[in-house]
Formats: structure tokens, C-alpha cells, sequence
């Protein structure tokens, strides 16, 4: 083989006439990869993860321990999506696959076992739609026919959502369109990835969906009283809701906030869990295997009615109920009107546990991944809507340094320009301190000699960052 002109420095021939193709370089491909940068780029990536994920709230660990739990950590090894986000996704897939069948009976209201999730995360690292596709693909392996049958977008109306559930075939109504939804079938997971434009049109003068919804989530009749009437006797509605923080503080008002509908929604805080350059799906054989235990204990749980307590159900609800009972009055904030249905929340969360683990009856276990599931929403409608922008910057400041951490000095110098702002990030570090997003460490003394040392505040990735594994 001729020597490529360009390496030893003879001059290059005259190209031939037409395209002229210059020999393909080795690039030493083949070779081994260096340790010490594949150490780096893990490292860069935790770092990469970390950052992206210190607006999150806490989340206790009794989150997933549930079956749905269980599901989310076998896909979690193969997503960057974060893990809460997918249990969400498959919560509020469940709840309708379920059918109005199983209910809450609490005195004079029925509730059906519906969640309406809202992940909200930035773009891009938030990676809400990941967690999405990784929750869809399970359930294409649980129940296909549902996936392509009863999973739809583009809420506009009121009209249009009643229309959904309305029969096919009317009285005195010719040239109706083909129903959407199987014959006989109210079930309707409604994917909306783009919920900063729904709200948009929500905000439409005359746009009834807003008031539709209130009614959806209540299950039942969605009937239109106006000049295009439908009758929809009985729906069974789920909505799958993704935004960013930023768009939902912009368009959403104090007139949405009371008006009761978003206290109909779930808020999850998301953010990007890992970094995997080439993410590689479960192996068929798991997922036909999660697909297939799962349908099962779906299509057991739909043929349940009304779902009661155990003894010890009933004594841990009633303490639960007084954490969650709603405040009345005209004091209440955004956040409070944003979770103030945390109650129902998390009865109904507890009861598709406890469908899904083969009971008709809610036991401790069941209200307790529930309650600890309601508790993160909170936290998240907090983050959300009044993100405290010290702990922000503190955190940020504190994660960029990395494993060499900051000493109070430095923290000091970075903010303290005066009383109240000293103050306020004392509070800030105090914060992040009890929330365990900050570890503190003492270093001994540089020149050896005994003392107290020096108190270094850390932030370590909360879900460890991977890069291509």
C-alpha cells in the first residue's frame, strides 16, 4: 500500500478527474480504552447529574415500596428517566386500565381510582417524555390493545372530551364521527406532553374544558347541555401532564389555583436520573414477564367494586387524614391550593396498591408508599412554585466544587454582603443541611497539629450518574 502522501510530507498528486477518495486513517479504534478517562467521564457525569437534580425535593424510600415500586426499578437500569417520574407514569396508566369498576365509597361521594401525574422538569434534562416511553413500553408489553386503543392526545374542549365518551349513534343526530374509544369502553389515558399549550387554550374565552375536567375526575357523566349536545353517561379519564417549572409559573393564575382544577393533579418534581450515552431496553424476556404480571393483577383488580380497610388500614388512614386535611379559609397560598386534594390523593393512590397486590382492602403498608408518594407532590408543588433562589445559588456554589467541598468561609465570602443577606444564607445552608442534600465533614487542620479542623459542607449526587453502562 502506497504511503498517504499527506503523512510524509511528499507532495500530493494531481487528483484524477471526478471525485477523488483519500484512504481511510487508522484511528485506533481497536484499541484499549484508558481507565483513567473512563474514570473522568464517569465522574464528569455524576457531577453532570448532580447539578441538573438540586432542585429536587427529598423523597422518602418508602415511594417504591409498592409493586408499581418494584416495576420502576427493574426499568430504571436501562432509562435516564427519573425513577419517580416512571412509577408516577405507570400509576396514573393503571388507574385508568382499571375502569370505573373499582371505587372509594366515602360517605355520600364515589371516587374512582383515577391519578392525574403532571411531571414537571426542565427541558431537556428532565427528560419527562423519557419516562413516559419507558412506562409505555411496559404497558405495550402488558396490554397492547389498550396502548393503541385507549391512549390519546390533544385535549382541546369540553365539548370535544365529552364526545370522547359519547355514544356513536344519537337520536336526532346524523353524521356523528366514529367514536374514538373502543365500543363499550370509557377508558381514556389522555398524553399530553405539551400541557403549557393546553393551558393556553384552557384560557380561551368560552373554553369549557376546564370545568370538564372537574367533572372528569369525578368519573361519570360528561354530558354537553349546548347546541352540539352529546351524551356521555359514564367516562373513566386519566391524564398523563408534562411542563417545565418555568412554564407553568408563567401561564398558570390565581383565578386556575382556586378554581380547583390543577388540585385535581399529582405535581412530580422530575429531573434526569443518569447519563447513558447508548441506553439499551430490558431484555424481552423480563418485560414479557413484567407484562404479564401485571396485566394479571390489573385484570383481577378491574372486576373488584368498592375497596375498604383492614383495622390497621383504617387507624393509620385516620392519622394520615389529619396530615392531609386541607385548610379552610381565605389565607390559603398557591401551594396549598395546588396539593390541597392531597387527602384523596392518597386514598385512591393506596387503593390501586392494594388492587395490584391482589387485596380489596387498604392495609399500612399500602397508605404508607402512598402517603410518602402525596408528601414528595407536596414538596414539589414547593419547589415549583416558590423555588427559594438562596438555596439555589448555595447549592449550585457548594456542588461546583466539587469532592473539595466549601468551608463557611468561603461561603462568606461568595454571599455575605451584608446582615441580610448573611442571614438568609445561613438559613439556605441550614435547609439543605436538614434535607441531608448537604453533608458535612470535618478535615483536620492543614499543618497537623490538634483541633477542631474544619467543617467542609458537601453535595453528593443523590442517584448515582453512569456514562454508557
Amino acid at each position: 500500500m502506497a504511503p498517504d502522501p499527506a503523512l510524509d510530507g511528499t507532495p500530493a498528486p494531481e487528483p484524477p478527474a471526478g471525485r477523488w477518495l483519500r484512504p481511510v486513517r487508522d484511528t485506533g479504534t481497536d484499541a484499549a480504552p484508558d481507565l483513567d478517562e473512563l474514570e473522568q467521564l464517569a465522574a464528569h457525569a455524576r457531577e453532570r447529574v448532580a447539578q441538573v437534580r438540586l432542585w429536587l425535593p427529598q423523597i422518602e424510600e418508602a415511594v417504591f415500596d409498592c409493586y408499581l415500586g418494584n416495576l420502576a426499578a427493574q426499568l430504571d437500569p436501562h432509562t435516564e428517566a427519573d425513577q419517580i417520574g416512571v412509577l408516577a407514569t405507570l400509576l396514573g396508566a393503571a388507574g385508568a386500565h382499571l375502569g370505573p369498576g373499582p371505587h372509594l365509597q366515602l360517605g355520600y361521594e364515589r371516587h374512582p381510582l383515577l391519578i392525574w401525574p403532571m411531571l414537571i422538569g426542565q427541558t431537556g434534562v428532565g427528560k419527562k417524555g423519557t419516562a413516559y416511553n419507558a412506562a409505555k413500553a411496559l404497558l405495550s408489553f402488558t396490554d397492547n390493545d389498550f396502548v393503541a386503543q385507549n391512549i390519546h392526545s390533544g385535549l382541546s374542549s369540553g365539548e370535544g372530551l365529552a364526545s370522547v365518551f359519547a355514544a356513536d349513534t344519537e337520536p336526532g343526530k346524523a353524521g356523528r364521527k366514529p367514536r374514538l374509544l373502543p365500543d363499550g369502553d370509557c377508558r381514556l389515558l389522555a398524553y399530553e406532553p405539551e400541557w403549557g399549550t393546553v393551558m393556553a387554550r384552557m384560557r380561551r374565552e368560552g373554553n369549557t374544558l376546564s370545568a370538564t375536567l372537574r367533572a372528569a375526575w369525578e368519573g361519570g357523566n360528561l354530558s354537553t347541555l349546548n347546541v352540539d349536545a352529546r351524551v356521555a353517561r359514564q367516562s373513566h379519564i386519566s391524564i398523563s401532564a408534562h411542563i417545565t417549572p418555568k412554564e407553568f409559573r408563567e401561564k398558570v393564575s390565581a383565578a386556575d389555583m382556586a378554581g380547583g382544577t390543577y388540585n385535581r393533579f399529582l405535581p412530580i418534581a422530575v429531573a434526569q436520573s443518569k447519563l447513558l450515552d447508548t441506553p439499551t431496553p430490558a431484555d424481552p424476556t423480563l418485560m414479557l414477564q413484567l407484562g404479564a404480571s401485571l396485566f394479571d393483577r390489573l385484570r383481577h383488580a378491574g372486576n373488584v367494586g368498592p375497596v375498604g380497610f383492614t383495622d390497621a388500614g383504617a387507624l393509620a388512614w385516620r392519622r394520615l387524614y389529619i396530615e392531609f386535611a386541607s385548610r379552610d379559609g381565605d389565607t390559603e397560598t398557591p401551594v396549598e391550593e395546588f396539593v390541597s386534594r392531597a387527602a384523596p390523593h392518597c386514598l385512591r393512590i393506596a387503593a390501586i396498591y392494594a388492587l395490584l397486590d391482589r387485596a380489596d382492602r387498604i392495609g399500612p403498608a399500602h397508605l404508607a408508599a402512598a402517603s410518602a408518594l402525596v408528601r414528595y407532590s407536596i414538596a414539589s408543588a414547593q419547589a415549583v412554585l416558590c423555588p427559594d433562589e438562596a438555596i439555589a445559588a448555595l447549592a449550585a456554589f457548594i456542588a461546583e466544587a466539587g469532592p473539595n467541598g466549601r468551608t463557611k468561609r468561603d461561603i462568606t465570602t461568595k454571599f455575605s454582603k451584608n446582615r441580610a443577606a448573611t442571614e438568609r444564607y445561613r438559613r439556605a445552608l441550614d435547609a439543605l443541611t436538614e434535607a441531608g442534600r448537604v453533608k458535612v465533614i470535618k478535615r483536620p487542620r492543614a499543618d497537623g497539629r490538634p483541633g477542631r479542623g474544619t467543617e467542609v459542607y458537601l453535595i453528593e449526587p443523590a442517584t448515582p450518574g453512569t456514562l454508557g453502562t
